[in-house]
């Protein structure tokens, strides 16, 4: 019997987010597994062209929900019209990515159905008519492979990075279909009074294609400034982040920080520089499709994750490669 795939979709500024974009990726695949359809669900207010670009990018079909009430997101209000949509649909799988809001709202969602949420998942494979989800807890130190036998639907959390939303059509020919919303001010507990960015931070990291990283190995605030400054301005203006000394010395807010205790990346190029490699955040870059690491010790951790790996002092290197690209950019 064919088996559907549901993936919530996130959006900010217009736009699915990324990790929602690697979930469809993965609902695909299970879809095609299973002989059914990937489906999709946008909530929002004035989201239409959201949804659309959603049946472009893959989804069989998208169920469009539109209200006031949904500008904002709320765990109520976006659960009173997901849980009726999971029961219409009966999906196999309910995917979101592992993010935030996720966290928030796919348990809200799955306590209705009686069923766990397994979170975080870097691997699926399909064994007969079994889902086979991979983990890796303790900052990665150990794989958990995770079967949910209970009866569907089943909800997972992906996380990002692990399922590489590249292979997505371009040009899918997706339908979307509009479903009725019955929502009032007095079913949502939560009222959001204000939206505030905070940190001041401009860029989503989670969303960034390409990632400078500085670590301890710079030695200064003002040297990480100079040195990764340079170097995500030749880039065309990279994202910035940070390993945890960073944070923790002031040399950068926590919002940059990346790994366990910060954002999980999946950027198309992520270059590390001055920074060793702990574990707690090199599962933060693993996700990365180019690791390029900068240290000047040879046998730093990091270079066991990297790409490309330069052994070499950061103020002599930076400067010199941040000249060649800027020089094969203006070519």
């Amino acid at each position: 019997m064919a088996k559907d795939v549901l993936v919530v979709i996130e959006h900010e500024n217009g736009s699915p987010r990324r990790p929602s974009l690697e979930a469809l990726a993965l609902a695909r695949r299970l879809a095609a597994s299973f002989g059914g359809r990937a489906l999709a669900a946008v909530a929002g207010h004035g989201v239409g062209d959201i949804a659309r670009r959603v049946a472009s990018s893959g989804a069989d079909t998208v169920y469009h929900f539109d209200h006031e009430l949904l500008g904002q997101y709320t765990p109520d209000g976006y659960r009173l019209v997901l849980e009726p949509l999971v029961r219409d649909l009966s999906p196999e799988w309910v995917l979101m990515g592992h993010t935030y809001l996720a966290q928030d709202l796919l348990p809200l969602v799955s306590a209705r159905f009686d069923a766990p949420v397994v979170s975080d998942c870097v691997d699926a494979e399909v064994d007969g008519e079994t889902v086979v989800l991979s983990r890796q807890p303790y900052d990665a130190k150990l794989v958990a492979r995770i079967a949910d036998r209970g009866p569907a639907p089943h909800f997972a959390t992906l996380q990002s990075g692990a399922f590489p939303a590249d292979e997505l059509p371009d040009a899918h020919d997706g339908t979307v279909e509009q479903r009725p919303v019955d929502l009032s001010p007095d079913r949502l507990r939560r009222k959001v009074l204000e939206v505030r960015q905070a940190g001041g931070r401009t860029v989503d990291l989670t969303s960034a294609e390409i990632i400078v990283a500085g670590g301890r190995g710079l030695g200064s605030k003002e040297k990480f400034q100079q040195l990764i400054g340079q170097l995500a301005e030749a880039l065309g203006g990279a994202a910035i982040g940070a390993s945890r000394p960073v944070v923790d010395n002031d040399w950068l807010p926590h919002d940059h920080q990346i790994g366990s205790s910060g954002q999980t990346v999946s950027p198309k190029l992520y270059i590390g520089v001055g920074i060793s490699g702990a574990i707690q955040h090199v599962v933060g870059i693993r996700g990365s499709q180019v690791i390029v690491a900068i240290n000047k010790d040879k046998d730093a951790p990091i270079f066991n994750e990297a790409t490309y790996g330069v052994v070499g002092d950061a103020e002599e290197l930076v400067p010199a490669i941040a000249q060649a690209i800027a020089e094969a950019r203006q070519s």
